[in-house]
């Protein structure tokens, strides 16, 4: 009997330990729940304003901290061929005015950088023209076909048959692919 007794033990402790999940089990789980995430669209926040007004976020909320200089930013991408991680500032030049799908930035020396959305999962402001922009995310240089300048020339309001007879060749840009933005009044105003 008392051999019945410890075995019965014995099974239950057993049975116990084995419907316990190991920690091996729950690596693994959560290695293959990252990857899963990882190949999925990047979900963005709604759109929001600050307290008093003096800015608007988009994407991945993003703060002014760590923004380097549009010359620290050039001389880098010419040395790299592309600058990922990296924060920004410049003029609005110019906004899609459909959805507020991209946007053109000035930088210094009269260089602009076309930004457009990563995933297009956010838009900014139609009206953020002639305001400043704090961009997060990848700088590198591009070849714009013709179809996508004319595009873009008819989102800013041109007519089709004038974009057509003005942008005949593809022109090499400055591209950036932001995952956050900042937009606020010029300083002043």
């Amino acid at each position: 009997m008392k051999v019945y007794a410890y075995l019965l033990v014995l099974s239950l402790a057993l049975a116990a330990w084995a419907c316990q999940p190991s920690e091996q089990k729950t690596e693994d789980v959560t290695e293959e729940k990252t990857e899963e995430v990882t190949e999925e669209k990047s979900a963005y926040p709604a759109d929001s304003v600050a307290a008093d007004s003096s800015m608007s976020f988009h994407g991945f909320r993003i703060d002014g901290e760590g923004v380097i200089s549009s010359e620290e930013a050039l001389a880098m991408l010419e040395e790299k061929g592309e600058l990922a991680g990296i924060k920004v500032a410049g003029n609005v030049d110019q906004v899609c005015q459909m959805r507020g799908c991209w946007m053109d930035m000035s930088l210094v020396e009269g260089k602009q950088v076309h930004v457009r959305f990563k995933d297009y999962g956010f838009f900014v402001p139609t009206d953020a023209s002639g305001k400043i922009a704090i961009v997060e995310g990848r700088l590198y240089a591009d070849t714009v076909s013709v179809e996508d300048i004319r595009h873009k020339a008819e989102d800013g309001g041109m007519d089709p048959e004038e974009a057509a007879k003005k942008y005949t060749e593809p022109q090499a840009q400055l591209a950036f692919e932001a995952t956050g933005v900042i937009i606020k009044d010029q300083e002043g105003k």
